[in-house]
């Protein structure tokens, strides 16, 4: 059914548009056509005109503020000598108001004494806050004032009631025959809300405004929102109001907006500016409006030392809409007297603890800034230097010797810098010789008394040996 609208938006000539009227009845669903003492048939399609589109579809695409041209078809399908007229023929073409990315326009089509028709287009917009709106007075009915035999094709404007009207607009009393066929077109265009804003600043008493400026901390500077309607439709209540950085306090009586019914300017509520907003009022499409106010920049006490970027942000939001927002950059240096960092190795203690083992132990100084980051104890016997955070550190050699044991600290200092201090020691490392203990007996100072039969015994024991030996000589010198 939708391939009847892939017609020239420009007028056909007549012929040429009674047979592509013709052309239609073979494709148009049966289910369109219900039971009725007169049975017509119709349909609707849309072309972006401002795209340049010279057919008709049942979907096309659209964007901001173009222009979509829907034209309705309809036929009385009796034969042409049946006499069966549709009477009171009218046609209802309905435009959705709401905002989206699918527009779907769709139409009704009936008679007093007809079926029905209810057919529908698709217009895809690229915004979900665009919409299509009727233009006012573009409504044209094509229709035949001839005859069936002569026939005469003209265009008539007729009312918007066909799209605003709640049931529509009756046209005719359409005669059967494609020499009858007509057509209803309307124009929509795609409106689109649109926000345009601004934030400017400069300190008070200059004379330029810019989006970035410099000042010193305690100035005071004069912001400047400029808000301006960019769409195609009027946008009311806009509310214009400014959010100031911390440590910043605004003038009081010190706003006003600008607008074209006060060109001088108007005062308003410097409190509700820096607050909830100010209400701007309606704007149409290309008005705008200025709102100006002074505000007293932080005090070097309240920044830190260096430069720092003083972001004040303007925002416009018309009923209804989304907020938007654009911001002032102030650079505001507050210069500080930073005393120079300074750092040293003070002293390497090293405790000797026996069995070869050592405790060594660092001191340093800082100040300016600088911290300690870590510590190098080299041993001075050819082992891994350790690297570590702690300042005292146990260490066991393997063998005497004399070493030299060095700490290297390394010290962050400001602005990413780092620097090394440095401490050494030497020690002689000995294991000591261990000498045996002697024991010694001291002599009794009187002999045992032993008494006679200790002395008997001891002789009768030293006389047998004798004698024992003496035998044994004995015998040697026999054999």
């Amino acid at each position: 059914m939708r391939k009847i609208f892939k017609r020239i938006v420009s007028v056909p000539k007549k012929w040429l548009a009674i047979a592509a009227f013709g052309a239609m009845i073979a494709i148009l669903p049966a289910s369109n056509l219900l039971a009725a003492n007169v049975v017509i048939e119709g349909a609707i399609g849309a072309a972006n005109v401002t795209a340049g589109d010279t057919t008709y579809q049942s979907s096309i695409n659209a964007s901001y503020d173009q222009v979509v041209k829907f034209q309705v078809y309809y036929h009385n399908r009796e034969l042409p000598d049946s006499g069966l007229v549709a009477n009171n023929l009218r046609v209802k073409i309905n435009i959705p108001s709401s905002a989206g990315t699918t527009q779907t326009v769709s139409t009704v089509i009936n008679g007093d004494n007809t079926n029905t028709i209810n057919d529908s287009a698709t217009v895809h917009l690229d915004r979900s806050d665009a919409y299509l709106q009727y233009i006012p007075g573009s409504a044209v009915w094509r229709h035949n004032t001839g005859t069936n035999a002569s026939p005469n094709l003209v265009n008539t404007p007729i009312s918007d009631a066909v799209v605003t009207g709640s049931g529509g607009l009756v046209l005719e009393n359409e005669q059967p025959c494609y020499n009858f066929a007509a057509t209803v077109t309307v124009l929509a265009r795609v409106m689109v809300p649109g926000v345009q804003i601004t934030k400017q600043v400069r300190v008070k008493g200059t004379t330029t405004w810019s989006t970035t400026n410099t000042a010193n901390p305690g100035d005071t500077v004069q912001y400047l929102i400029s808000y301006k309607n960019t769409g195609n439709v009027p946008e009311s209540n806009v509310t214009l109001r400014d959010v100031l950085p911390p440590h910043m306090q605004a003038v009081p009586g010190s706003a006003k907006i600008a607008n074209s019914t006060y060109p001088s300017g108007v005062d308003v509520n410097t409190t509700s500016v820096v607050t909830g907003g100010v209400n701007a009022g309606t704007y149409q499409p290309g008005a705008n409006a200025f709102l100006i106010f002074d505000a007293v920049l932080p005090q070097a006490s309240d920044l830190a030392c260096g430069t720092t970027a003083i972001h004040n942000v303007g925002i416009a939001r018309p009923q209804g809409m989304s907020e938007y927002y654009n911001e002032a950059i102030t650079n505001v240096t507050r210069t500080c007297v930073t005393p120079s960092a300074a750092f040293q190795c003070t002293q390497l203690d090293v405790a000797l603890n026996g069995n070869r083992k050592i405790t060594a132990h660092v001191e340093y100084s800082v100040s300016g800034g600088a911290s300690l980051n870590n510590v190098r104890y080299d041993f001075g016997d050819a082992t891994t230097p350790l690297l570590t955070d702690q300042t005292t550190v146990d260490h066991t050699y393997a063998q005497d010797g004399n070493y030299t044991i060095q700490a290297t600290l390394s010290f962050n200092l400001p602005n990413s810098q780092t620097g090394t201090s440095a401490c050494s020691k030497s020690i002689t490392i000995t294991t000591p010789t261990v000498t045996p203990a002697v024991t010694s007996k001291t002599p009794p100072t009187q002999l045992p008394n032993t008494g006679a039969g200790d002395i008997i015994g001891l002789f009768t024991g030293v006389s047998a040996a004798g004698t024992a030996a003496h035998m044994v000589v004995s015998r040697r010198r026999r054999q």
